[in-house]
């Protein structure tokens, strides 16, 4: 299986989607190398979208900036998936934001 780092890569950040608490338990055990500011891993809250940073800096994304972002959005991070990430599947990326809403004017 990939790491986190690995995903990353060169960039300077990514977002890495993150489905329910069970794999929020797994992200902990994946980032130790990662960090929210000072703040201890265990005051560290579940979200559903985290930026990582190369810095090693963490930080969580508004579901609605994260929605937006599809639909070929340039200057967008790259978008993964951390299910199939543990799942080590081939194709890793979310092609999908996996929450529904509309505009309401």
């Amino acid at each position: 299986m990939r790491t986190i780092r690995e995903l990353l890569g060169k960039d300077e950040k990514m977002w890495l989607y993150i489905e329910n608490e069970e794999l929020w338990e797994k992200f902990l055990e994946m980032s130790e190398e990662f960090h929210f500011g000072e703040l201890p891993k265990e005051k560290w809250k579940f979200g559903h979208v985290i930026a990582v940073h190369s810095s090693g800096e963490l930080g969580h994304v508004p579901i609605f900036v994260w929605s937006m972002s599809f639909g070929g959005k340039e200057g967008v991070p790259a978008k993964y998936d951390l299910k199939k990430l543990i799942s080590n599947e081939a194709d890793v990326s979310c092609q999908t934001s996996h929450f529904r809403g509309r505009m309401i004017y």
